[in-house]
């Protein structure tokens, strides 16, 4: 092989490389889904004007809601919010004092109405009973692309009702969220499991 055809032929290799590294990459690719970076489990005690405490995050910050719609209500004054910031979540906490099984009933028929409002979205509601010498409630788990995942009551069954809803600020993806749901569950059923009226 002469000089020539050898420049000749690493000309045209050059060439070659040259234009198939300039072509644009036309392979359909899955969408990404969020990295998530979960802190280490840790609690600290956490008690309300309202008189009731539970165990609470130490990576959560407390949100005081303070108006509904733009007014307050004297008997939402213990309404708040647990916030995740890193997961761009939160458990929307409401309390109701009642002094008649009537409203405790009425309470219990919204919350219900609230959680069924998800149907639409979700591939099923299952409910877990909770039952315990003074706390009584159930836990709704959510599944599919539904607003919330988990909802959940709590009651004295004398004068005191609590609801609970977590919420992501995005769009209602299971597959992707399914690390978060899973890493704030325990620390609703930790919230419950150490819950106090």
């Amino acid at each position: 092989m002469n000089i020539r055809n050898f420049l000749y032929l690493t000309l045209i290799t050059y060439n070659l490389t040259l234009i198939s590294c300039c072509t644009e990459d036309n392979i359909p690719r899955e969408k990404a889904y969020p990295r998530f970076y979960f802190p280490k489990k840790e609690y600290k005690s956490f008690t309300s004007e309202c008189g009731f405490s539970f165990e609470l995050p130490t990576y959560t910050v407390i949100e005081n809601k303070d108006s509904f719609r733009n007014q307050r209500l004297a008997s939402d004054s213990c309404w708040f919010n647990i916030v995740y910031p890193d997961l761009n979540a939160k458990i929307h906490f409401s309390y109701k004092y009642y002094d008649d099984e009537m409203v405790l009933a009425q309470l219990l028929e919204d919350s219900y109405k609230l959680t069924s409002k998800h149907m639409s979205k979700a591939s099923f509601i299952k409910d877990s009973v909770i039952d315990r010498p003074n706390l009584k409630g159930l836990i709704y788990s959510v599944g599919g692309n539904a607003a919330s995942d988990k909802q959940f009551i709590l009651t004295d069954y004398k004068h005191q009702f609590i609801r609970g809803a977590i919420y992501f600020a995005t769009t209602p993806n299971y597959d992707s969220l399914k690390p978060a749901i899973s890493f704030i569950d325990k620390d609703i059923y930790h919230l419950i499991n150490t819950f106090k009226f």
